[in-house]
């Protein structure tokens, strides 16, 4: 086996280490002192920060001497965003940070490992997907709609259907401009495994809760007379019984489940959803053709609420779900959105579905990704590329 191995090409997934002569001699270029490298050892994270502020003062210096007509110019030429587009993992840019990209040091015990075996792990995190999604709808459709505890089948299809094509749209629509991330789940495990600047974290959290805020406000207006109707009055608004219409726009566990069961559910379904978003955004591994990534969401969001939805609503999203709850306190519903189920939005929707994207995301980069940018593959020692540091003295 060891001997076939050795023998089969493959791209190289492993960091290769350089003697520090050849580094010294090829590597750094002319002009490049002694000096100069303990430098870039040393504060190789602070020269790529300086380097990365520096350009975006040069572009916004360069915005207001030449006015507003240039910011068209200067914004057409988008780059990819993850996770709407593949973003090779040495790739600096104001939304990824490459991290350890851009180090030489030896593999990792992780990486070794995945090196030898990662046909085999493919197949094996490829095979747990076809089971996740069939017998969850098997258990969807004869647990819960079979016994007449769950919603029609039609109008559960249109509905997964919708959700689907509300995430797909959304791709399309802010993909080329922020990513589309449209999730705090996928915005913290982007943070975590992918580079995405921590300090953009809370800004683009709060833009997703105020964005499905407004969005509920507008569907709330629309439907003003037919929720008045079905409520029983202009102003009955409730969260539960038998007339509520909370429910529209925000999520509960089923209550017939214990609130582990719920958890787990939430937790189940995002680590589902931000392993297939690394997938689908690896360069290394079949990503879809440029613009149709919202497509291939379309089809992982359907596949999601048909087999792991019925038991939460398949939230995986804080924004999804608090936005509209915000927007149901805002119009009349009361305190009783944020309390019911003993602040269910916080533990489920909330908590469940990060920890549940953060253990997505590892799974996937334990056992697929190779991209020197998520933490498992950091390499052990080295230094970073003198290539890249070069440009960083030439620059200051």
């Amino acid at each position: 086996m060891s001997q076939v191995r050795q023998t089969m090409s493959r791209e190289p997934l492993l960091p290769q280490s350089q003697p520090a002569a050849a580094v010294g001699a090829g590597g750094a270029g002319a002009g490049v002192t002694s000096s100069d490298m303990s430098r870039r050892q040393s504060s190789s994270s602070s020269s790529r920060r300086s380097f990365r502020d520096a350009r975006r003062s040069e572009i916004r210096n360069s915005l207001n001497r030449s006015g507003f007509s240039n910011v068209n110019g200067a914004l057409a030429d988008t780059e990819p965003m993850l996770p709407a587009a593949p973003v090779p993992a040495h790739l600096d840019t104001d939304t990824h940070d490459p991290r350890w990209a851009e180090r030489n040091g030896k593999a990792n015990k992780i990486q070794q490992f995945r090196y030898v075996w990662r046909e085999e792990l493919g197949e094996f995190l490829g095979a747990a997907m076809i089971i996740l999604f069939g017998c969850g709808v098997e258990c969807q459709v004869q647990l819960h709609m079979g016994l007449g505890s769950g919603p029609d089948a039609a109008k559960s299809l249109i509905s997964r259907f919708a959700w689907a094509t509300g995430v797909a749209v959304g791709i399309w629509t802010s993909g080329g401009v922020s990513g589309a991330h449209l999730n705090p789940t996928v915005t913290i495990a982007l943070a975590v495994f992918r580079g995405f600047p921590a300090r953009r974290v809370p800004w683009f959290i709060a833009s997703q809760i105020l964005g499905c805020a407004a969005a509920a406000l507008l569907i709330y207006a629309n439907y003003y007379y037919s929720i008045s109707l079905y409520e029983g009055g202009q102003h009955i608004r409730s969260v539960t019984g038998p007339h509520s219409t909370a429910g529209l726009f925000f999520t509960f566990p089923y209550d017939i489940l214990p609130w582990t069961s719920a958890a787990y559910s939430e937790f189940l379904a995002s680590a589902v959803l931000v392993a297939v978003v690394f997938a689908l955004s690896d360069q290394a591994n079949l990503p879809p053709p440029t613009g149709l990534m919202p497509l291939a969401m379309w089809i992982v969001l359907v596949g999601i609420g048909a087999a792991l939805g019925i038991n939460t609503g398949y939230a995986m999203n804080l924004a999804r779900d608090s936005g509209p709850r915000l927007a149901c306190w805002l119009v009349g519903y009361g305190n009783e959105v944020w309390t019911n189920n003993h602040f269910y939005f916080a533990w489920g929707p909330g908590l469940s579905a990060i920890l549940g994207g953060l253990a997505g995301g590892a799974i996937y980069d334990l056992l697929i990704y190779t991209g020197q940018d998520s933490p498992l593959n950091r390499p052990v020692g080295g230094h970073d590329n003198p290539l890249y540091e070069q440009v960083v003295i030439d620059e200051e």
